[in-house]
């Protein structure tokens, strides 16, 4: 999908709890096995102790709304995205970002797509912003915090750790009223997003289970290895190897294609992966990525483990934070989400940009 340079992002958070579990202190505590320690590459996990997932998701949307310098009212649409328990049943954490961010009046939903939901969003939050001239600007939030019981944050999956942490994005039309204004500048112009979807591979996180009337019918928590397991007995693990590799290729060349840029483009300096075990990247990302691509690609997940829907967001807070990007460059973001979806983003930081300082960090009630 193509947007030309006027939609712009104009900052985007990550907000961590300030606890963190190493991985020395996992191995030695019997969660996390010793041989797994290299598959993962990680230090450790940001773990909070008390924060749920929509809070933190609310303290970087206010974060985000403070670096931009606006008002929570040029808020017109709120989309929030998680895929673990938000820490009430049968509720709209959306609306509680909206509200808790200050903009109640702002079209508040959700967007399920499992750990691709945030590329997702950007993409819907743009449809709306071309669809709706007055709209002024979204917020797209992501908030998850992977606790036990329900949750193993070591062994719950294969190939990652899960890390606590809410991110969140401001995007705009650069000609709406809420417009940059002279000086102030934006992160990213979002010059493309492409997809790929293989619904085939749903069958991957249900595989040998039978439809259940309530959740964690199948298991004391969360064991997605369980399923995955079975799928591989029953179909081998080639068929999601091959489908993997056709649609990241697949998305990276869209999305260049659709910037109207070559895959050779020297502007290029940059792919974000996802943040994923060292494992997972080196078989199913790095060997396609190398082929297409001369950009360096960079692994942000090392002391944050996967945050879930939060990878996507927080890989373009640290590319304007960790690299030296320069005004004209560009880069690329690339995720994808279980059962499946793959997305590659490609963003320019903007010919005028001046760096906002960030704020003290606040908890999400507001407080230092």
């Amino acid at each position: 999908m193509k947007f030309g340079n006027d939609l712009r992002i104009k900052t985007v958070t990550s907000w961590f709890p300030p606890d963190r579990e190493s991985v020395e202190d996992a191995v030695a505590a019997g969660k996390l096995e010793t041989q797994d320690v290299d598959r993962l590459g990680l230090t450790g996990l940001p773990v909070s102790a008390r924060w749920s997932g929509p809070e933190m998701a609310v303290a970087a949307g206010r974060d985000a709304i403070s670096r931009a310098g606006w008002s929570p009212s040029d808020v017109g649409l709120v989309m929030h995205t998680w895929i673990y328990h938000q820490g009430h049943d049968m509720w709209s954490p959306p609306h509680f970002v909206a509200n808790e961010v200050g903009a109640p009046h702002a079209l508040s939903y959700g967007v399920q797509q499992g750990c691709n939901a945030a590329a997702l969003a950007l993409q819907l939050a743009a449809l709306h912003l071309d669809a709706e001239p007055g709209l002024g600007a979204a917020l797209i939030t992501s908030g998850d915090r992977f606790a036990p019981p329900g949750m193993d944050r070591w062994t719950s999956d294969y190939g990652l750790g899960f890390g606590d942490a809410g991110t969140a994005a401001l995007l705009h039309r650069a000609d709406s009223r809420v417009d940059s204004g002279a000086g102030s500048g934006d992160d990213y112009a979002l010059l493309s997003l492409a997809t790929e979807t293989e619904a085939e591979l749903e069958l991957m996180m249900r595989h040998g289970d039978d439809f259940s009337a309530a959740p964690l019918s199948h298991n004391d928590y969360i064991d997605l290895r369980r399923p995955k397991k079975s799928y591989v007995e029953a179909y081998g693990k080639e068929k999601f190897t091959s489908i993997a590799s056709r649609s990241i290729r697949k998305v990276v060349v869209d999305a260049v294609h659709d910037a109207g840029l070559r895959l050779d483009d020297p502007r290029i300096k940059y792919i974000a992966l996802p943040r994923l075990g060292a494992y997972l990247l080196d078989a199913n990302y790095v060997p396609v990525l190398d082929d297409v691509l001369k950009a360096e690609a960079l692994r942000f997940g090392a002391d944050t483990g996967h945050l879930g829907c939060g990878d996507f967001l927080a890989n373009l807070a640290d590319l304007r934070d960790r690299t030296p990007l320069q005004p004209g460059d560009v880069a690329l973001v690339i995720g994808g989400g279980a059962a499946w979806t793959w997305a590659c983003a490609v963003v320019q930081v903007p010919e005028r940009r001046i760096p906002e300082e960030p704020g003290p960090e606040q908890g999400p009630e507001g407080g230092v």
